[in-house]
């Protein structure tokens, strides 16, 4: 490639006005007015009342210069048409060397080109077509692709990992088994389960591996399960706390606070309330079956205070009831 392209205006082809042909003129050496004598080149002043002669047509309305210069006025007419043919090949020949503007032609050659082809338009035009085909394609460089179509011939592609394939069907195999490898196992696979490992697993190693870890019969659980703690510093907005994400509320309300309601999470879940504040926790009692409320056993309200707890349990009938 060329460092720099040239463009149309690099080139110069004299406008069709400044030919020397639209000003065909016989001159002479010698001075036109004054001494004649004196050798010199066309003075301005003739040839500019000689050109106005000219472009005013008096040597076609002077009967006697018109037929004594009849056939020389003749002759420079049509060699100034010929002298513009000669121009126009010349400067065209001349033009196409310097900066060729691709047009549609049937037959074109091009031995060398030192800039780059680019089209008018993204995205509209075709390099080739599916009856008429470009044989080889030599790119030292990067191909930028959209989506590429290849045939059921592949002698050999490499991926990033300096992987081959030789054919479209093993090189798309080859490039949905790496996705799914480096995205799941970071390149390695495991055929079971093992703690603390980030690798994918193949077959049933999942199912196996979980057998051994989960007895459906029941069984004794080693270790303990930390609950979920949430702290309770101001009064709940509409006297209502959510359960759903904790097991535990911890108040510390230096005025206290009443709770109505308790969203749950599921019929069996268990809930602790504890008071750490100064102000008693007042715990609402709702005789009727309403949804996330309490029902306190002798239907009174639960006052829980400082430095008390109280567990709940959430039912099938949607109501929290104290454990005794």
């Amino acid at each position: 490639m060329a460092e720099q392209e040239r463009k149309e205006g690099d080139l110069y082809i004299k406008p069709k006005s400044q030919r020397r042909s639209k000003h065909f003129f016989v001159t002479s050496s010698a001075k036109m007015s004054g001494n004649k004598n004196t050798k010199t080149t066309i003075s301005s002043s003739v040839f500019t009342k000689m050109s106005k002669s000219f472009a005013d047509g008096d040597h076609l309305l002077d009967d006697s210069i018109r037929e004594m210069n009849g056939g020389i006025l003749y002759a420079l007419s049509e060699m100034q048409q010929d002298i513009d043919d000669v121009y126009n090949e010349v400067s065209a020949s001349a033009f196409e060397a310097s900066f060729f503007p691709f047009l549609s032609s049937k037959s074109a050659s091009f031995g060398s080109i030192s800039s780059s082809l680019v089209p008018d338009k993204d995205g509209k035009h075709h390099l080739g077509a599916p009856s008429k085909e470009w044989e080889n394609l030599h790119i030292d460089g990067i191909a930028h692709i959209d989506s590429l179509a290849m045939g059921t011939t592949v002698t050999a592609i490499k991926d990033e990992d300096n992987m081959s394939s030789n054919s479209a069907t093993a090189l798309a195999t080859q490039q949905s088994i790496k996705k799914y490898v480096d995205d799941n196992g970071g390149g390695t696979v495991d055929t079971a389960l093992t703690n603390g490992s980030t690798n994918a697993v193949q077959n049933n190693a999942v199912f196996d591996g979980l057998a051994t870890k989960l007895n459906l019969s029941g069984g004794t659980m080693t270790g303990l399960i930390q609950p979920i703690v949430t702290a309770v510093k101001s009064a709940p907005n509409k006297n209502t706390i959510d359960a759903r994400a904790t097991n535990v509320f911890q108040f510390n309300i230096k005025q206290g606070a009443t709770v109505d309601m308790a969203k749950a999470a599921h019929a069996g879940q268990e809930m602790t309330i504890v008071n750490l504040g100064q102000g008693a926790i007042t715990i609402t009692h709702q005789s009727k079956p309403i949804q996330t409320s309490f029902f306190i056993a002798g239907g009174s309200n639960l006052s829980i205070a400082t430095a008390q707890v109280y567990k709940f349990v959430y039912t099938a009938v949607n109501q929290w009831l104290l454990i005794q």
